[in-house]
């Protein structure tokens, strides 16, 4: 049943996502990789398909949308030429600012009828789940 649940879950907030950004041509993959880069500020291509465990070509697909869409940027790392180093244009953080509503939104239907205690123990339960099957694949 659990499995089952978190399966409900992200298939629901990805649809969620999906046509929440349609108009605006951004798609699942495509918001993780904003979201990746939002926070680090500039990465790598690795290192935004290990955070999402992604394949590398998938990846890169994705990147070369968003920078025919004027929204990253790749610029080859100084310090180790085989690498490109990915960043947010100006233009993406007004699409941030429409995912953070999105987000918002999703987060108030995804917690309705729950307490504030429930939902941070929630998260700590997920948070602890999580952390514990990374630890648990470095092995």
């Amino acid at each position: 049943m659990f499995m089952s649940d978190v399966s409900t879950i992200m298939r629901r907030m990805r649809m969620f996502a999906d046509r929440s950004l349609a108009d605006q041509g951004i798609g699942f993959p495509e918001q993780l990789v904003l979201m990746h880069l939002s926070a680090a500020g500039t990465s790598n291509q690795e290192s935004i398909a290990a955070q999402f465990n992604l394949d590398k070509g998938a990846v890169a697909k994705t990147i070369a949308k968003l920078e025919g869409k004027g929204l990253v940027t790749r610029q080859v790392n100084p310090d180790n030429k085989r690498e490109k180093r990915v960043s947010l244009t100006p233009a993406a953080h007004e699409v941030l600012a429409s995912m953070g509503e999105v987000l918002r939104d999703l987060e108030t239907t995804m917690f309705q009828g729950l307490t504030q205690d429930e939902i941070d123990v929630t998260c700590a339960s997920l948070a602890r789940i999580a952390a514990n099957l990374t630890e648990g694949q470095k092995e």
